[in-house]
């Protein structure tokens, strides 16, 4: 299994398909991504918080990108936290943007390594690929959108991605 995912990984990574964009619900798209990782993650010791400011948010996007995006995040949070913890996701609008915080009350990303998270190939598990987040931000840049990454060890880690607006919010 731990081969099949390096080379999907990698073939994900290598492939980087231009995102077939349509008119998706945000914040349904984001429950089903946490929905499908639970079914494959013990999940039972993670307390899924999911706040939204407008209860349907409507953006252009591919969502199997989307939620290849949420998946990985999801999963590298409930790893860090060893199956057990906060797992947030905030969905807000702002400056004809919208924001997705997603934060975890794991350890927290050493400060010498938030420089590299999105390098391919960088990785500080043990058994990581160093794909993950590479493919997370090349998705993010091909949305037109930006990820951050604020990290405070010791008390967890927040990545705020933002994405332009649809005519439709």
């Amino acid at each position: 299994m731990r081969v099949t995912k390096i080379v999907s990984d990698l073939l994900e990574f290598a492939r980087g398909k231009e995102p077939q964009l349509m008119k998706i619900e945000l914040n349904a798209l984001i429950a089903h991504a946490y929905k499908q990782l639970s079914s494959s993650l013990n999940t039972a010791k993670v307390r899924f918080l999911q706040e939204n400011e407008i209860s349907q948010l409507f953006i252009s996007a591919d969502p199997e990108q989307m939620e290849q995006v949420f998946i990985n995040l999801f999963s590298n949070a409930i790893e860090v936290m060893s199956g057990k913890g906060d797992l947030a996701v905030r969905t807000v609008t702002k400056n004809n943007n919208i924001i997705i915080k997603i934060s975890d009350t794991g350890n927290g990303i050493p400060q010498e390594a938030i420089d590299k998270i999105f390098e391919p190939f960088f990785t500080t598990k043990e058994k990581g690929t160093g794909l993950g987040l590479a493919i997370v931000f090349n998705i993010i840049q091909k949305h037109h959108g930006d990820i951050q990454v604020d990290s405070r060890e010791g008390i967890g880690t927040a990545f705020i991605i933002t994405l332009p607006a649809g005519k439709e919010n």
